[in-house]
């Protein structure tokens, strides 16, 4: 990539909500069951991985955390 020679891009930086869902997505958890867990309604959590998608350059929850993963943005749990 030009003007990164050798290195990827800086990882796109999530808010600390953002970082949450998308940790919880990576857990396997559904929009129903992270609202449930964060307090906050589904339409919220759909609100915000769409801002993770945007961020990440990304259409779907799986390539979202795919992404994530190769970022470092959340780690793989045992």
């Amino acid at each position: 990539m030009a003007g990164w020679p050798g290195r990827r891009p800086p990882a796109p930086v999530l808010s600390e909500r953002e970082r949450e869902v998308l940790e919880l997505v990576a857990q396997g958890l559904t929009n129903g069951e992270i609202g449930r867990r964060l307090f906050i309604g589904e339409a919220t959590v759909k609100t915000y991985l769409l801002r993770v998608f945007g961020k990440l350059g990304v259409s779907d929850r799986t390539s979202a955390v795919l992404a994530a993963l190769d970022l470092g943005l959340v780690h793989r749990r045992p």
